[in-house]
């Protein structure tokens, strides 16, 4: 394919694109011949426009309707034309102020929470925020608190301040000075790691240990998965479900139920959302796929990664294919600047 013939297909491609995501319509060939400027005849335009449809770009919903952009120009649109944007000054500071509204409450907890609703909020689409993952964080100590009889807390603490805990039932009560002696000899043992490595190499670096309680060492052992490992659907958190119903493209009962669908199903969220950590880019972008993700409507995720230390969470936004890439994806940038600065402070 030339140059020239790769430049005009891209060409109608982003003017289907662009039109469709701000007007929701067909477009058909006169209406890009007359508004876009291509500089095209509508015999021209319609003729590529054909193409572009058995190629699998763009689909017509009626015979006598215009086209408009599937999954796979949503995609191409995405990765190969969309223009990078900055979020406007006056919307940089209205997210900033917003979000910083609970900086001063220092719970991560609420304050994902929060994030996840402002996003919402801003966008009128689903918000999505994930508390950072423990897999790359660094281990700093293990405390041992008892609960009352034989019910005990393991507070789990990283170097960059985050602190998870879990609760554990034994089969008897250990002394107080066993129970330091053991949290003492775990930390000095794993202080260092990632938690990655601390459930890979755990049961090595316990092998020998002669001090401590043995028998708590030994369910510490037994219960390693369960103690070092995180949900990826735990710490996920979710807002705005009836604002993202509003969007038109949910107005049909069957549209709606699967968005309702996919906010009950956590897990389906932090698959993406744990693919999205994966890449390498700033901002994310997830349209269409497998399960609930697919079709009528495809459903779209635009997300960012933000940090602390050595490890990373994701913020982000669900909706249907139809939404603003450009402007979503300026808006994720900045707000995931903002949210590390959470952390980091």
């Amino acid at each position: 394919m030339s140059t020239y013939i790769r430049e005009r297909r891209n060409s109608i491609i982003e003017a289907v694109v662009i039109t469709y995501m701000a007007t929701g319509e067909p477009v058909g060939s006169a209406f890009i011949a007359g508004k876009c400027g291509l500089g095209l005849s509508s015999a021209s335009i319609r003729s590529i426009m054909k193409s572009l449809e058995v190629e699998g770009f763009l689909t017509q919903p009626h015979t006598s309707a215009g086209r408009v952009p599937t999954v796979k120009c949503y995609r191409y649109y995405v990765r190969h034309l969309m223009p990078e944007m900055n979020l406007p000054e006056i919307e940089r500071e209205t997210l900033k102020r917003i979000i910083e509204d609970r900086m001063k409450e220092y719970d991560a907890d609420m304050f994902m929470h929060h994030v996840a609703t402002v996003l919402s909020e801003v966008t009128d689409l689903v918000g999505v925020a994930v508390a950072p993952g423990f897999e790359r964080g660094i281990f700093n100590r293990l405390e041992i608190v008892n609960l009352g009889g034989s019910r005990y807390m393991l507070i789990i603490s990283l170097k960059n301040g985050l602190v998870n805990t879990i609760n554990i039932t034994l089969d008897r009560i250990i002394p107080r000075r066993k129970i330091e002696e053991t949290a003492r000899l775990l930390t000095n043992r794993l202080s260092g790691l990632t938690i990655s490595e601390i459930k890979k190499s755990i049961g090595r670096r316990l092998k020998d240990v002669s001090g401590g309680d043995l028998k708590l060492v030994e369910v510490i052992l037994t219960k390693r998965d369960r103690i070092f490992s995180f949900s990826d659907d735990r710490n996920v958190h979710i807002a705005g479900l009836s604002r993202a119903l509003a969007h038109p493209d949910f107005e049909p009962v069957d549209h709606s139920l699967k968005l309702v669908d996919m906010f009950e199903h956590k897990n389906e969220i932090a698959k993406a959302l744990k693919l999205a950590a994966q890449d390498e880019s700033d901002v994310s972008i997830h349209i269409g796929g497998r399960g609930p993700w697919g079709s009528n409507p495809p459903l779209s995720l635009v997300s960012a990664m933000y940090h602390t230390g050595t490890v990373a969470g994701v913020i982000g936004v669900i909706g249907p294919a139809r939404i603003q890439y450009p402007k979503l994806s300026a808006l994720m940038r900045y707000a995931a600047t903002i949210t590390s600065h959470f952390y980091s402070s």
